[in-house]
């Protein structure tokens, strides 16, 4: 049985749904406190800069989320009606099916190999398929990679920053200007933490809920393909041994009814000449019209000929039993 019952890309699509939506009314809710935290005018150009490059990476990788979940998605309804024509005994199951998906290129793919009579390695096959499927994650992983790397670089450069402005009030008397730099620093370094550190936590449970959804397809593609292509098209040791065995029982079956049929008819035979020789002393028959007789018996069971005596008498294998006809009366 192919476990493809649950679709966690699906799930995952209206988890990501839902998120927004309770997002929004937070966002909504709260509207007064985020806008003194990032409105207030305290935070630098360059604190500004960071969460911007933050929020737009993490925007990007999202949308990539999204993207690669309904590809999966899709990719999960086509495995599962692949597999529901391969048990309903469809001859040919991807008639109807995309020919870019991936179940239909593995069918399509082992098919091929089996019509040029060469071996299927599957695991190759799944070791290509998943390294293919990794090649679509650069993005993702790199965003999953570099997210909380952001916000510990813009926490850096805002303090160094505001050390800066604190070290030319120090240097002057008349440096209480300088204080606006060392505020503008720490509220800058306060909220790149605060942003990135929402920004990964959102972002990495999504990005697991994606390799969940990755490695379920996978899964069932292999499944499928050892369940319902390789039995069916490559022949191995056991399988082959399993095959002569039930051959072999069904020809033992076949030569005991071969047996049978044999023995009913060499008794029908037996019966018929009884009866044709009880005839022949009753009514008297010529030796000539009993021959024809013996000869219609033997080509019609498929008797063989018996080898006749120098006396006319058949041998002792003989299954028709040898007529001694009395000359009729004149």
């Amino acid at each position: 049985h192919v476990n493809i019952s649950r679709n966690t890309a699906r799930s995952t699509l209206f988890q990501i749904v839902l998120f927004l939506v309770l997002l929004a009314a937070a966002l909504f809710w709260q509207r007064n406190n985020i806008a003194d935290l990032y409105l207030s005018g305290e935070i630098n150009p360059v604190g500004w800069l960071l969460n911007g490059v933050i929020i737009i990476l993490f925007l990007l990788g999202m949308l990539r989320i999204i993207s690669l979940l309904l590809s999966y998605s899709t990719e999960h309804g086509i495995l599962e009606r692949l597999v529901e024509s391969a048990n309903d005994g469809v001859n040919d199951p991807t008639s109807d099916l995309p020919e870019d998906g991936l179940a239909v290129q593995r069918y399509q793919f082992v098919q091929d190999m089996a019509r040029q009579g060469n071996p299927v390695d599957q695991g190759a096959l799944a070791s290509s398929l998943s390294t293919s499927e990794q090649s679509r994650f650069t993005l993702v992983r790199y965003v999953n990679s570099i997210l909380i790397l952001l916000g510990v670089f813009g926490t850096v450069v805002s303090l160094s920053i505001a050390l800066i402005g604190a070290s030319s009030l120090l240097d002057s008397p008349e440096g209480a200007n300088k204080m606006g730099m060392i505020i503008g620093g720490m509220s800058s370094a306060l909220s790149t933490t605060m942003t990135a550190i929402v920004c990964f936590v959102i972002y990495a449970y999504f990005y697991l809920r994606l390799n969940n959804a990755r490695a379920q397809l996978l899964n069932g593609i292999e499944s499928m393909t050892a369940i319902h292509l390789l039995p069916n098209l490559m022949h191995t040791e056991s399988s082959l041994l399993r095959q002569v065995g039930e051959l072999t029982t069904a020809l033992n079956k076949s030569t005991e009814r071969l047996t049978e049929v044999q023995q009913h008819f060499i008794t029908a035979a037996d019966h018929l000449n009884a009866a044709v020789l009880r005839q022949s002393k009753s009514s008297g028959i010529s030796d000539e019209t009993l021959q024809e007789f013996k000869e219609l018996l033997r080509e019609g069971f498929r008797l063989p000929t018996p080898s006749v005596k120098a006396t006319g008498t058949a041998s002792a294998g003989d299954h028709i039993p040898t007529i001694t006809q009395p000359v009729a009366k004149r």
